[in-house]
């Protein structure tokens, strides 16, 4: 593996703090209502009045096992979201290329908000393929990333929401450099 800040890369695209902490608001705020919608399942459950009940009926501890659910979901979905929020103010994340290859920095997610800077840098005979990815729901493209196939067999997938150029326009100026070294 080679050091990718003595080489003579180039920045292909910058990073996109903006996107990411707009996105880690959405989430926070979508995990909290569904944390919220726990709560009141849970309370609405404790506090209700006994109903007479009939042999059909589900048991009552089934509906604050559901709410529990709900506000543990809730928790990991909010707590996601403020993690990417943190994670957007992170220095010195970049996309790079050049002649010798590939430096890729940025924010990779954990468990429960936490996050780590990650560092791949790869020769241009380390990678085997570049392939822009869409995931698709009912035929609807719900996102999509750069997928960096290496020799190995291992894939690195890269998001959409980490830098700022477009999936297809970061394959094409890869694809640009890789063919002007002649690999």
């Amino acid at each position: 593996m080679f050091d990718a800040r003595q080489s003579n890369m180039q920045d292909v695209t910058t990073y996109a703090p903006v996107r990411i902490a707009l996105l880690g608001i959405v989430r926070a705020i979508f995990g909290l209502l569904v944390a919220v919608m726990g709560v009141v399942a849970v309370w609405a459950t404790a506090s209700g009045d006994s109903a007479p009940r009939q042999p059909g009926d589900m048991p009552s501890w089934w509906m604050s096992l559901v709410g529990l659910a709900l506000g543990i979901g809730g928790f990991a979905i909010a707590s996601g979201g403020v993690g990417r929020l943190i994670s957007a103010f992170a220095q010195d994340c970049y996309f790079r290329a050049g002649p010798d290859g590939v430096a890729i920095r940025l924010p990779v997610q954990g468990w429960f908000g936490r996050f780590k800077l990650t560092e791949y840098n790869f020769q241009w005979s380390e990678i085997k393929q570049l392939v822009h990815f869409t995931h698709s729901i009912n035929l609807i493209p719900v996102s999509r990333e750069l997928r960096v196939e290496l020799e190995t067999g291992k894939t690195i997938v890269i998001q959409r929401h980490y830098f700022s150029a477009s999936v297809k326009s970061l394959q094409q100026q890869l694809m640009t450099t890789r063919a002007s070294v002649g690999r």
